[in-house]
């Protein structure tokens, strides 16, 4: 599958809305409803050209198993375009806020990469931070999963996580990993400083090398046999917790 192609009426649809190169959009023949109906209405109104095509074509283009729903954009750029570290601030400074970053240790699956960038944009994160090597790449599924987050929200790929970190900390934020053997919960985080959370990889946590680098180690209190969550509901629940702090100015 092309990395230049996002697919999913509500991907496509934010897609166009957030003013990124767009090279043409293409519909499924017979495809309908609302969402079709607001994706040719941006379509019309910046000028970009809208082609029909058969569900052969679709299947060929981003293959058979992917959820399509008969809409997908073909992006003016050959593959995504991440972004330097000072983006990050450079938003948190013009929203005002002290930064939020999330940093992923070797998300490997797109799902759940897409989902984690999908609750830090709705969480109001200023962006992510994920390795190079050993990690999922923004590709069209994480898009698809993300439902269009990846347009709003800057990703950062280093070569070196470890060194990521000390260069946030060294840019006063204060890094928050997340982990079974955190010794506080995940509700200790002050908000009112600038913040990193670590989510570490779906069945190992974070690297040791990464969880020495954290100033604390947090963790989600659990009630049930199975003492683990899955990393993108983790994200989720630290995430929004940061968020409501925020609001309530604690």
């Amino acid at each position: 599958m092309k990395t230049n192609i996002i697919f999913g009426r509500q991907p496509v649809f934010e897609a166009l809305k957030s003013g990124i190169p767009v090279k043409e959009v293409i519909l499924q023949i017979g495809a309908h409803g609302d969402a079709i109906d607001e994706i040719i209405n941006v379509c019309k109104r910046k000028q970009i050209r809208v082609r029909t095509m058969d569900a052969r074509y679709f299947s060929d283009m981003i293959g058979g198993k992917n959820n399509h729903q008969g809409a997908m954009v073909l992006l003016d750029q050959k593959e995504f375009q991440y972004v330097e570290m000072d983006v990050i601030f450079d938003r948190a400074v013009a929203a005002g806020e002290k930064p939020l970053v999330a940093i992923l240790d070797e998300i490997t699956d797109p799902h759940n990469l897409g989902a984690i960038i999908r609750s830090a944009e709705c969480a109001g994160f200023h962006g992510i931070v994920i390795p190079k090597h050993r990690s999922a790449e923004v590709n069209a599924t994480v898009v698809k999963t993300s439902a269009g987050a990846t347009a709003y929200i800057p990703v950062v790929q280093v070569t070196n996580l470890t060194q990521a970190l000390e260069e946030l900390q060294e840019r006063g934020v204060w890094i928050y990993g997340t982990s079974l053997d955190g010794d506080r919960d995940y509700d200790a985080i002050d908000a009112r400083d600038a913040v990193g959370i670590v989510i570490g990889s779906e069945g190992k946590g974070m690297r040791k090398m990464v969880a020495e680098h954290c100033d604390f180690l947090i963790r989600i209190p659990m009630s049930g046999q199975i003492q683990s969550l899955n990393a993108s509901v983790a994200a989720g629940i630290v995430f929004f917790d940061v968020m409501r702090q925020r609001r309530k100015g604690k």
